[in-house]
């Protein structure tokens, strides 16, 4: 595969920069997913070090772009040092934010999470899948690599953030060798129509996890600010005692069968007991 990489860019009339060698053979999935064409805009958000920056500059080529992307504005500093000292003039760095990537609208063919989305910030994923979103084209994908399980979850929230799955590998074949490395998996999405709740959780108004669920609706629907969402996490996490997420989605959920007569108001009340004890 890396012989085929390295042919392939000659055939492109690509130089092959010092450090720009195809990643690791366990990669090929990953490459395939991105799927990198040249003059294509990509973004490698949550960048590090810029190990897939380069590679992804390589692929685009020189009349293509990329923007390397990360919170940390240390670590950014040796990604420019690099840009500046092998020249590479499509290749932008940008400091961003948790819950912002700061990415331009509607610019991007594709998005690249390599171990980045398990470390997003509960209270900032709302804003992050949203900026995501805004900043590809129409027909843009998100490609998401990580080693810590969970795809089910990551899934089921880029749907609610208005992204449609195009292609799952779980488990990753040939992952990294690493204690992770049963966990490792691969998602292709592209962006699609929000999937907004057909219904907030009808829990207690005073449940903290309810009114958050509440500002994330508000805030994909268009009718509150990044800034106001922002701040409803804030003043939930200093409200004294702090939530029982387990607990009251729960109850929320067992309000919304019965509003909504899946369960009967003996069973609910059944298994709100339970969940007392």
């Amino acid at each position: 595969m890396r012989r085929f990489l390295l042919l392939a860019a000659l055939a492109l009339g690509l130089a092959l920069p010092v450090g720009a060698e195809p990643p690791a053979p366990e990669a090929e999935d990953l490459l395939r997913l991105i799927g990198a064409r040249n003059g294509e805009a990509i973004a490698d958000v949550g960048c590090g070090k810029g190990t897939w920056t380069f590679w992804l500059a390589q692929a685009v080529g020189p009349r293509g772009k990329v923007t390397a992307v990360d919170i940390d504005a240390r670590v950014l500093e040796g990604v420019r040092e690099r840009v500046a000292k092998e020249r590479w003039a499509h290749v932008e760095v940008l400091h961003s934010l948790p819950d912002d990537p700061r990415l331009r609208p509607d610019t991007y063919d594709a998005v690249l999470l390599n171990d980045v989305i398990d470390y997003v910030d509960r209270g900032a994923l709302v804003g992050f899948l949203a900026g995501i979103r805004a900043a590809l084209k129409p027909d843009g994908r998100l490609v998401i690599r990580d080693p810590n399980g969970g795809s089910d979850r990551v899934i089921a929230e880029c749907h609610r953030a208005g992204f449609a799955l195009v292609e799952a590998i779980v488990p990753l074949r040939a992952a990294p060798p690493s204690s992770f490395a049963g966990g490792w998996y691969a998602l292709k999405l592209r962006r699609a129509e929000p999937q907004h709740a057909i219904l907030p959780r009808l829990g207690q108004p005073a449940r903290h996890r309810t009114r958050l669920l509440l500002a994330e609706e508000l805030f994909r629907a268009g009718l509150i600010s990044r800034d106001e969402l922002r701040a409803t996490w804030e003043r939930v996490r200093e409200t004294a005692g702090g939530s029982e997420p387990a607990v009251d989605e729960a109850l929320d959920l067992l309000k919304a069968a019965e509003a909504l007569e899946v369960l009967s108001p003996t069973r609910a009340h059944e298994l709100r007991s339970k969940l007392a004890r």
